[in-house]
C-alpha cells in the first residue's frame, strides 16, 4: 500500500508527500515528523484524513484480514487432525492418470489401426501432417489439416466414448480404474460409500470440466496438490475423495 501526506511545513507549491510505504509512514510519525492530525491518503480512501483516523482504519482492516486467515489456517488443521482418511495426493493420482493414459493409447493405437485397414484413415498421410505440425507447432493451418484429415472425427468419436466407458466401468464396479487400482487408490463418495453407476456418470461428466482447464495450467488438478483432502475440481463438484485403499493413517 502507498501512502501520500499533506506537509504542513510547506506554504506554496506541491504540498503532497509520497508514496511511501506503510512502514515508512508508521517510521515518520513514530519519530515526531508526522502528527496525528496530518492529512494523509491511500488507494481506497475516498478523501484526505487525518494520520491517526485513516491508521485506525487501516488497523482495523488488517485485524479483519489476520482473523480471516487465522480462521482458514485453523480450519485447515482442525480438518487434517479429524481426517480419518489416507488421502491420495497430487503426484500418485498424476501418476494413476499417466498410466491410464498409456492403457487408453494402446485402445487408440488399435482404432486407427482398424480404420487404416478399413480405408476410413490413411495412417501415412496422417505421420506427414504430424510432421508438419512438429516443425512448426504454432500453425493454425497445421493443426487445422490434422484435425479435417479423413477418419479423424471419427477417430476422436470412438476414442472418446472408449474413454467414458473405460472411466465410468471401473469406477463404478471397482472405485477406481486401472491406473488407481495399481497404485492402491480407491475413489468414494464424502460419506464413505461407493460410488455406484450414477455416482460414477457424475464423476466423470465432472472430471470433463477439469480436463478443460488444461487450457489454464491445469488449475483443476492443482487444487489437488493445496486442498486438505487432497481433492480435484471434480471431486468438489462430485462430493468424492481419492484415498489409500491399503495404507493406515498414521
Amino acid at each position: 500500500m502507498k501512502w501520500f501526506y499533506i506537509d504542513e511545513s510547506i506554504v506554496s507549491g506541491e504540498r503532497r508527500v509520497g508514496p511511501l510505504t506503510t512502514e515508512e509512514i508508521r517510521s515518520l510519525q513514530g519519530e515526531g515528523k508526522l502528527a496525528e492530525t496530518t492529512l494523509v491518503w491511500h488507494k481506497g480512501l475516498p478523501q484526505w484524513v487525518p494520520y491517526s483516523e485513516a491508521f485506525a482504519q487501516w488497523k482495523k482492516e488488517q485485524d479483519q484480514v489476520n482473523e480471516l486467515l487465522e480462521s482458514t489456517l485453523a480450519t485447515i488443521i482442525k480438518e487434517k487432525e479429524l481426517s480419518p482418511k489416507n488421502y491420495a495426493g497430487f503426484w500418485v493420482r498424476g501418476a494413476a492418470i499417466i498410466i491410464d493414459f498409456i492403457l487408453l493409447s494402446i485402445f487408440g493405437t488399435i482404432v486407427a489401426s482398424i480404420q487404416n485397414a478399413m480405408g476410413l484413415m490413411d495412417l501415412n498421410g496422417m505421420q506427414t501432417l504430424i510432421d508438419a505440425y512438429y516443425q512448426n507447432p504454432l500453425s493454425v493451418d497445421a493443426s487445422q489439416k490434422i484435425f479435417d484429415a479423413p477418419g479423424v472425427h471419427l477417430f476422436l468419436i470412438i476414442c472418446f466414448i472408449i474413454q467414458s466407458a473405460y472411466s465410468i466401468f471401473f469406477h463404478a464396479r471397482y472405485s477406481g480404474t486401472l491406473g488407481k487400482k495399481l497404485l492402491h487408490l480407491r475413489v468414494e463418495k464424502a460419506d464413505g460409500s461407493k460410488l455406484g453407476l450414477r455416482g460414477a456418470i457424475v464423476r466423470y461428466l465432472f472430471s470433463l470440466l477439469t480436463q478443460a482447464t488444461f487450457i489454464f495450467y491445469g488449475v483443476g488438478y492443482l487444487l489437488a496438490a493445496i486442498d486438505p483432502q487432497k481433492r480435484a475440481l471434480h471431486d468438489f463438484f462430485a462430493k468424492t475423495r481419492v484415498i489409500h485403499s491399503d495404507v493406515t493413517p498414521e
